[in-house]
C-alpha cells in the first residue's frame, strides 16, 4: 500500500487546531496504511505552534514544521508538500471542511492520474453548510473571471482538498511562486503545463467559522497574482 502524507497549513489557529487533531487522531486509529500528518503552522501570534509541537510529542504520527515567518496560506502549503515523505500528499484546510474519509474515495483514482482535487462544483458533490451567499457569488466570480482570461479550465481551484503523487507535488510546488490564496491557481496551471494526468472529484464540503479569507480585499489581489502566476506558468513551460 502506498503511503500518505496530510498537509494541513494554519496560522492562528489555537481556537480551531485541537478538534482538527483529534478528528485525525480518531481517523488515524481506524487507518491500515502509513500516514504522517504534517501541520505546518506560519509564524503565529497564538499558541497555534506550541498546540502542533505536543502533538507532534505525544504521537509519532504527527509532525509539527513551524516556520519563523508568515508569508501566507501558499507558502505553508508549499513547505508541507515538499517535505512531505509519503507516496501520496494531500494538503487539506485545517477546518477539515471536507471529511479526511473522502481521501479513500481519492485513492483509486492515482491508479491513472497524478493529482486528484476536490471540486465544490462537481455534480455530485454534496454541500451541507452552504457559505454565505456572498461568498459563494464571490467565489464563482472569481473562478469564472479566472476561466475567461484563460488561466484555468477547472470550475473550482479553490477547494482545500487536493491529493498529488509525491513526484508531482515535487514538480509543481518546487516551481511554486505564490504565496498567498491564488496559490491553488498556479499549481493547478502548472500541473497542467507540466502534463499532469488531473482528474476532478466530488466530496462533501461544509463551511466552517474562523476562515482567515476576506472574500473581497483577498479575493481581489489572489485573482491578479494567480492570473498573472498562471500565464506565467503557462509560458514558460510550454516553450
Amino acid at each position: 500500500m502506498p503511503s500518505l502524507s496530510l498537509v494541513i497549513p494554519c496560522r492562528n489557529e489555537s481556537a480551531r487546531l485541537p478538534a482538527a487533531l483529534r478528528a485525525l487522531s480518531a481517523w488515524l486509529d481506524t487507518y491500515d496504511r502509513p500516514v504522517e500528518v504534517v501541520i505546518v503552522v506560519e509564524k503565529s501570534t497564538d499558541d497555534t505552534a506550541d498546540l502542533a509541537r505536543q502533538q507532534e510529542a505525544a504521537d509519532g504520527r504527527f509532525r509539527a514544521v513551524c516556520n519563523p515567518v508568515a508569508r501566507g496560506k501558499g507558502f505553508a502549503v508549499k513547505t508541507g508538500m515538499l517535505q512531505a515523505t509519503g507516496d501520496l500528499v494531500f494538503f487539506m484546510d485545517v477546518d477539515l471542511s471536507v471529511p479526511p474519509r473522502f481521501i479513500d474515495a481519492f485513492l483509486p483514482y492515482f491508479q491513472e492520474a497524478d493529482v486528484v482535487f476536490g471540486s465544490r462544483q462537481h455534480r455530485e458533490t454534496v454541500i451541507p453548510i452552504s457559505q454565505p451567499f456572498f461568498r459563494v457569488f464571490y467565489g464563482r466570480m472569481f473562478n469564472l473571471a479566472l476561466r475567461l482570461c484563460g488561466a484555468t479550465r477547472f470550475k473550482d481551484t479553490q477547494c482545500g482538498f487536493k491529493g498529488f503523487r509525491r513526484e508531482a507535488a515535487q514538480a509543481v510546488f518546487s516551481r511554486l511562486t505564490l504565496d498567498g490564496f491564488g496559490f491553488d491557481v498556479e499549481a493547478m496551471a502548472l500541473a497542467e503545463a507540466l502534463q499532469l494526468r488531473i482528474i476532478e472529484r466530488p466530496v462533501e464540503w461544509s463551511d466552517a467559522p474562523g476562515t482567515k479569507v476576506r472574500a473581497l480585499r483577498d479575493g481581489t489581489s489572489a485573482f491578479f497574482e494567480a492570473l498573472l502566476a498562471a500565464k506565467r506558468a503557462q509560458k514558460r513551460l510550454n516553450r
